[in-house]
């Protein structure tokens, strides 16, 4: 089985001049993990995360332990918030991104998010373009479709063609 064949096509992206405070909207109220970032022709150049996202509002572990103490000071952290507007996608996106391609088996890209310890993974087609996103819950539901019965149901019931769950009561 190949990573097209469960991959969801439905993902979202940003480009490399996406604000910060887009980059938060788009994480808090999606509850989405990781952004891919791309350039004008779709291809891939980085990716941005929830946790590079709060990095960069929380204090560091070391400031923490430093200040025990003393009551942490939470305006600051707001003050933070307004520091960040001129921040966008390019200034904390990781250039160096795990990867997976349409053809790539299913198995082999959840051992890449095992060892590399992310729970996702953009996909790309040949021309470096993202395509989709796959999820360990994508390769997981799969399996236990695929091994224990039952086709892959949308909300009115009737197989689906594309890679996104959809939970119903057959499911």
């Amino acid at each position: 089985m190949t990573v097209s064949e469960i991959m969801s096509r439905a993902v979202m992206t940003v480009t490399p001049d996406t604000t910060y405070r887009d980059l938060c909207k788009k994480i808090f109220s999606t509850h989405i993990h990781t952004l891919p970032v791309v350039d004008g022709s779709g291809k891939l150049v980085g990716i941005v995360t929830r946790k590079d996202v709060l990095e960069r509002l929380y204090p560091k572990y070391q400031d923490v332990m430093d200040y025990l103490e003393t009551p942490q000071d939470f305006e600051a952290m707001e003050d933070r918030i307004r520091e960040m507007a001129p921040v966008k996608a390019k200034d904390i996106m990781c250039r160096l991104v795990i990867f997976a391609r349409e053809s790539t088996l299913v198995m082999r890209a959840l051992s890449r998010m095992i060892v590399r310890h992310v729970d996702q993974l953009p996909v790309l087609n040949d021309d470096d373009q993202v395509v989709g996103v796959i999820t360990k819950g994508d390769i997981f539901y799969s399996l236990f479709r695929k091994n224990f019965g039952g086709k892959k149901a949308s909300a009115t019931g009737k197989p689906r063609k594309s890679g996104k769950r959809v939970r119903t009561s057959k499911n």
